[in-house]
């Protein structure tokens, strides 16, 4: 896949904190779809008190893709969007939100593994 990151440098506890604070809040507001593309989709998750993002890549991404994530992440105020994976979850199948794709990560972003 054209577009692929690690996970966060934070200490593994900071991460597993994150991740159980994502998957413990229920969301206030529908997923805002920031960016859907040839091969890429990204959107903003928002429960009480949190933000976060979700980052899905295809094996149909394309360099401009890439662009296109590092421009909606800039505009979202997260140009160190990739410091911030604190979840990677590959899916060795097709998306079915992406024709033709063969098999797609899912990212999980969050702006406070960063700090």
């Amino acid at each position: 896949m054209t577009l692929a990151c690690a996970m966060a440098s934070a200490s593994p506890h900071v991460i597993k904190s994150l991740v159980h604070t994502v998957n413990d809040t229920s969301l206030t507001d529908s997923p805002a779809y920031l960016l859907i593309g040839a091969g890429v989709m990204v959107s903003r998750l928002v429960g009480k008190g949190l933000t976060y993002y979700h980052l899905v890549v295809t094996d149909r991404a394309t360099p401009s893709c890439e662009k296109a994530v590092e421009r909606a992440f800039m505009k979202e105020g997260l140009a160190r969007w990739r410091d911030c994976v604190i979840e990677i979850l590959h899916m060795p199948r097709p998306n079915r939100h992406f024709p033709g794709s063969k098999e797609s990560t899912l990212y999980v972003i969050h702006p406070e593994a960063a700090r």
